[in-house]
């Protein structure tokens, strides 16, 4: 498979896990998660990095575990370090971008344990195309590859976020 290279100006934007191997997404507990990736200036020199916040819904409230990913250019592919922030700045994860739909709907995101998570794999749609059906059977089919499970949709209300 040819390396992808998804430059975080190619991730910005929202993302709503529908498939996941991850333990944190599965059961039910936690709902509605989303990752929302803002690319950041520049540090020269430097390897480029985003904003990461991933949102999620647990008992009605919303939370949010908020960290920067950095790209590790000295790795073939899309490869980024992600360090929490505030009181999480102690946890760190190596994930990667491992395949993409057309026109970047979708996204297989295959990532590391930490200190306090196991490895995984999320499989993530763009909020613009969450109602797509085709996209969505191409994000479970691609899911399927990865023993990623299928997790519940959002409601309409808060597809868009």
């Amino acid at each position: 498979m040819a390396h992808l290279d998804a430059n975080p100006e190619r991730l910005a934007g929202t993302w709503h896990i529908v498939c996941s191997s991850f333990p944190m997404w599965r059961g039910g507990r936690r709902t509605d998660a989303t990752f929302t990736y803002t690319p950041l200036p520049g540090r020269s020199p430097g390897a480029p990095r985003m904003r990461d916040e991933v949102a999620y819904r647990v008992r009605g409230r919303t939370r949010r575990i908020r960290g920067t990913d950095t790209r590790l250019s000295s790795r073939p592919g899309t490869v980024y370090r992600w360090r929490g922030r505030g009181l999480l700045a102690v946890l760190t994860s190596v994930w990667e971008v491992t395949e993409t739909g057309e026109d970047d709907a979708w996204a297989v995101i295959a990532f590391t344990r930490s200190l306090l998570t196991p490895a995984g794999v999320d499989v993530v749609v763009r909020a613009g195309r969450l109602t797509d059906r085709a996209v969505l059977a191409e994000a479970r089919a691609a899911a399927g590859r990865y023993e990623a499970e299928p997790l519940p949709l959002p409601d309409s209300g808060s597809a868009s976020a």
